[in-house]
């Protein structure tokens, strides 16, 4: 276990933070409570934070080329311009299982975006993993997936980590980054036998694997051939996603969670920043 200073980026108490997103164009970092249906982005050169009320709840955004976001919401896809507060659903799923949301998601290599649904209750296989294309068009790419978490992607494309939080496993898939399909896959990691559950990813430039630890207070970082490299404690029992920011993407900020065990940490459901020793990749933007 490493200990490695970490600075409290903001201390708005988020229930559920999550989808922390790097946007290095206009160096600002973006976040969201999927709890409280909120969306934040704090502007890095004067650490000041605009919040802007969602019409439902938000599991991910991902950064568009033509500016402003796309964001997985309970049911649907949307555009968001977070400078005009304007909200715009482009496409509708699964309107037919109330007991489902959308969770985490992010932009592939090639500029589409892929984010998953899980249930609720976090108990049943109701839920899937899509794509959003340019087109605006939905493709289900598989199911049986209970919690969606990722994705993430190596660094030449052509490995896709997926996380099903409540299977406590890491899944490695082949991807085409030309037509974006999804191959075969294998267990990448497995937390099966320990008291925390694997939960949003990224990867840095060397393709190394960066995963959250959901009620394990660390974020565990993996060779590419998915072998422990680097276990880094956080102050929060509950991380949920991390993202490299800043000029030269050598930070780690980190959403944290404080629903269910706000009480035990301070700085539960604050964001983080932390100095990993590691340079993370631009995020893609949506192509649409």
């Amino acid at each position: 276990m490493i200990e490695t200073p970490v600075e409290t980026l903001s201390d708005i108490p988020c229930e559920l933070g999550e989808s922390t997103l790097w946007d290095d164009v206009k160096g600002r970092l973006h976040w969201v409570d999927i709890d409280r249906d909120l969306l934040f982005t704090l502007d890095w050169a004067t650490r000041d934070v605009a919040t802007l009320h969602l019409p439902a709840t938000a599991g991910s955004v991902g950064l568009r080329a033509g500016g402003g976001l796309v964001a997985a919401l309970r049911h649907a896809v949307a555009f968001v311009d977070v400078d005009s507060g304007v909200v715009e659903v482009v496409a509708e799923l699964e309107t037919d299982r109330p007991g489902n949301r959308c969770n985490d998601g992010a932009v592939d290599p090639g500029g589409r975006f892929w984010f998953g649904t899980m249930d609720v209750e976090e108990t049943g296989a109701t839920g899937a993993f899509y794509r959003f294309d340019e087109d605006l068009a939905v493709t289900r790419a598989f199911g049986d997936v209970i919690v969606s978490n990722g994705p993430a992607w190596s660094p030449d494309g052509r490995t896709m980590y997926h996380v099903d939080s409540a299977r406590s496993r890491i899944t490695a898939y082949d991807f085409d980054p030309g037509s974006g399909t999804v191959g075969g896959g294998r267990l990448f990691a497995s937390d099966e036998d320990e008291a925390w559950f694997p939960d949003g990813v990224t990867v840095d430039a060397d393709g190394y694997v960066w995963n959250c630890k959901w009620d394990g207070g660390r974020i565990v970082r993996y060779s590419p051939d998915g072998v422990i490299d680097r276990v880094v404690e956080v102050p929060v029992p509950r991380p949920t996603r991390c993202a490299f920011v800043g000029a030269d993407l050598s930070l780690l900020a980190v959403t944290s969670a404080r629903r269910g065990r706000g009480a035990e940490a301070p700085r539960s459901g604050h964001l983080l920043l932390l100095d990993p020793d590691a340079r993370g990749l631009p995020a893609p933007r949506f192509q649409g």
